[in-house]
């Protein structure tokens, strides 16, 4: 009772507590039902060119990850920030461990917090309600029409098809089959890098389009990857994307130059940052390395 008493004191202060430096991590409340929901906030003051945190599916393994929303900007650029709502469904006092942010080769932590999840009181002297008695409802064609919408939808939909498949059979019998010439496929990375090339001869950048250039560019990127190793790359996040690949046969080189692209192009669509023109030409360069180095192997052919 004594360690509870002393834990509740000390609550407030690892709740509101915002680390040293530039980082700092914040919760918006220090007390919750189990179930309910908080948001911590990351702070950091430091400038452009960090590593942001990579934020999976927990923070411990009594605190779940609810939603991640994007890294922005506040007071006029000079501060990055990013709200991640969390909820645990066990009781108890739940410490979330310190967030890492990597400044050059530094790497900078900020304080870690402490999270109350309170059970909800149940009434055991409650007694049972009776339930109440089943109630007939008369029919109704409306009603039933609409309950089996889907169903009469798809039996018309299947009669709709089945006429016009033997409409195109009776048409396809009285006509001569002619032999069609299929222009044979390029490669994946081929056809990707030539991408890259008619993007690269668009000039964007150097026209002051530098979100556009870098989110066409991290489009194709994406594209490639989700092609490549089967993964919805255009439907997640940039920490989602990462969390997911650590299982990928893509290497720790490969995968620390495909987050750092990611994450660079996002500080310039999300935080409205300005690039360098040897930043661009990084990106486009970056973009053609990891291409050329997942590049899947030509397929062999059995000799005859």
């Amino acid at each position: 009772m004594r360690m509870l008493t002393i834990i509740g004191g000390l609550l407030p202060l690892a709740t509101m507590a915002q680390g040293h430096g530039p980082a700092s991590a914040a919760l918006d409340r220090s007390e919750l039902r189990i179930g309910e929901q908080a948001v911590v906030t990351l702070r950091w003051s430091g400038g452009a060119g960090v590593a942001w945190p990579l934020i999976g599916d927990t923070l411990s393994t009594r605190i779940e990850v609810v939603r991640r929303a994007p890294i922005d900007t506040a007071e006029q650029g000079a501060v990055l920030e990013q709200r991640i709502t969390v909820t645990s469904f066990d009781t108890g006092y739940w410490a979330i461990p310190p967030f890492r942010f990597g400044a050059g080769q530094e790497v900078v932590e900020s304080a870690p917090l402490l999270l109350h999840v309170l059970p909800y009181a149940v009434d055991s002297l409650a007694l049972p309600k009776e339930p109440k008695p089943i109630h007939a409802a008369p029919f109704s064609l409306s009603w039933w029409i609409r309950e089996h919408a889907a169903w009469i939808a798809g039996a018309l939909a299947i009669a709709l098809a089945a006429a016009l498949a033997l409409v195109l059979v009776r048409r396809m019998k009285n006509r001569q089959a002619r032999p069609v010439e299929v222009a044979p496929l390029l490669p994946l990375h081929e056809r990707y890098l030539l991408d890259l090339d008619a993007l690269e001869r668009e000039r964007l950048w150097q026209q002051g389009e530098h979100k556009a250039y870098q989110s066409r560019l991290t489009d194709l990127l994406r594209g490639y990857i989700e092609e490549r190793y089967q993964v919805p790359a255009l439907e997640r996040t940039t920490d989602e994307l990462m969390q997911e690949l650590k299982v990928s046969p893509l290497s720790l080189e490969q995968q620390s130059l495909l987050a750092n692209a990611l994450r660079s192009a996002d500080l310039v669509k999300f935080a409205k940052a300005l690039p360098s023109p040897q930043e661009n030409e990084q990106l486009m360069a970056a973009a053609r390395r990891l291409i050329r180095e997942t590049a899947p192997p030509p397929p062999v052919h059995a000799k005859p």
